[in-house]
């Protein structure tokens, strides 16, 4: 499963300033909302969703990187809206470590094994060091996207 079928430059924030777990939530959903992706309505709902989720238990996954995702909400297909932040911002991660890379999946019910698969799909990608490198470095959203498309084209293994 490719990381690039699910997300797109206009989707990628470099540079994003957050104080803490819920604000960086927040504004990657409002970004969604600014994309045309989710419907205003659904802001609260969506936040919400993010934030129980992240109740059950951090999907901070170690290594200065976080993937909350949450399902349920009205897009056709899975999406990905993806942030390096400009600070790192605490997300009671696994590890302790404060986070700088954040890849939110927004799922549709219909579709719950594609969500668990791209998933797996990014956390093995992001524990390439190279395209975490290149991530953190990415000073624009096209940058960033181009290092994903670089090691999606290599496959989910790092070779082609």
């Amino acid at each position: 499963m490719k990381i690039t079928e699910f997300i797109n430059e206009n989707l990628i924030l470099t540079g994003l300033a957050a104080r803490d777990k819920a604000g960086l939530l927040g504004a990657m959903v409002d970004h969604l909302i600014a994309k045309g992706v989710i419907e205003a309505s659904r802001r609260e709902l969506l936040t919400g969703k993010l934030m129980e989720r992240e109740a059950l238990s951090s999907t901070g996954i170690g290594g200065g990187v976080a993937i909350p995702h949450a399902s349920g909400e009205r897009v056709e297909r899975m999406v990905i809206a993806a942030a390096r932040l400009a600070n790192p911002v605490d997300f009671d991660a696994i590890d302790g470590q404060p986070v700088r890379l954040v890849f939110m999946i927004i799922a549709s019910e219909r579709a719950p094994r594609e969500h668990l698969q791209l998933l797996a799909a990014i956390v093995r990608a992001l524990k390439n060091e190279e395209l975490t490198r290149k991530l953190l470095a990415a000073k624009t959203p096209r940058q960033a996207f181009e290092a994903l498309a670089a090691h999606d084209a290599k496959g989910d293994n790092g070779r082609p």
